[in-house]
């Protein structure tokens, strides 16, 4: 049995998580430290990063704070630099970017480039500098990225985010597919509704007595419930996983329709 246990502990003792300053990026570096992996949390508010840092300080594993905006290739590669320091990072969790509902028809290119950078290119630039740190070492590693429930079909209100999420999950097959001979495993989280600290579904405004009505499971999910399953894919019982993306979403997508209800986005997302 405790060959089984061990199967489900973390593989790697140290781990980047990209948007650690809150919602699930947040309660994932909590997780790993309380199982004494040391996290390299990176984002653009220092303040922030500096919380989840002072959350985690009665943990055996040890939280390093690094300012980074993932949009900014220069600023991810000086972030990895020293995140890389002592050894080069095999494990990281990739949950930066997010992006607010609006009308297809009153979306601004703005906006969509906003979406696209946050979650697409942001998510190449972390992935492609992780992955070349990787080769040039000969180390394999696991590579996961947060996408969303939204992104597999329509979606009224997010067709912006849909679209960019959609990309990276393109994108986590392809690298899957290239580098799963170097040892390289891309997978991706497809969560649901999960109303944590400083995420869209913690907002006031956010309507969740009907979104809770969408949700087969007939709730959101909770902190435990997105956790899991990303401490699985970290782990040596998901070494023959890749290129695959795990919905944790309460059955949300099974639905006939779910999006924002036409009075949700009353207002959202004018043009000036």
């Amino acid at each position: 049995m405790s060959h089984f246990i061990d199967l489900m502990k973390p593989e790697y003792g140290k781990v980047i998580v990209t948007g650690g300053g809150s919602g699930i990026g947040r309660v994932v570096t909590l997780a790993l430290t309380e199982l004494g992996v040391d996290v390299v949390v990176m984002g653009r508010r220092m303040e922030k990063l500096a919380e989840t840092r002072d959350l985690c300080a009665a943990n055996p594993g040890q939280v390093i704070p690094v300012r980074c905006d993932i949009t900014d290739l220069a600023q991810v590669e000086a972030a990895f630099a020293e995140a890389n320091q002592d050894g080069v990072v095999q494990a990281l969790v990739n949950s930066a970017g997010e992006v607010g509902p609006c009308r297809a028809d009153q979306l601004t290119s703005e906006m969509f480039s906003t979406a696209i950078n946050s979650m697409l290119v942001g998510g190449f630039n972390v992935c492609r500098t992780w992955t070349r740190g990787l080769l040039k070492a000969g180390l394999g590693g696991s590579f996961i990225a947060y996408t969303s429930t939204v992104n597999s079909r329509e979606t009224p209100g997010l067709s912006h985010s849909g679209m960019a999420k959609a990309g990276v999950e393109s994108m986590m097959r392809s690298w899957a597919l290239e580098l799963g001979h170097r040892g390289l495993r891309y997978n991706a989280i497809g969560p649901g509704l999960f109303p944590l600290a400083g995420g869209t579904h913690h907002d006031d405004a956010f309507n969740r007595e009907f979104f809770s009505k969408q949700i087969p499971l007939g709730r959101f999910g909770e902190a435990d419930e997105i956790i899991g399953p990303t401490l699985f894919l970290l782990s040596p019982a998901a070494r023959y996983i890749t290129g695959s993306t795990m919905m944790v979403d309460g059955g949300m997508r099974l639905r006939p329709w779910f999006g924002f209800t036409p009075e949700d986005l009353a207002g959202i997302g004018e043009a000036v």
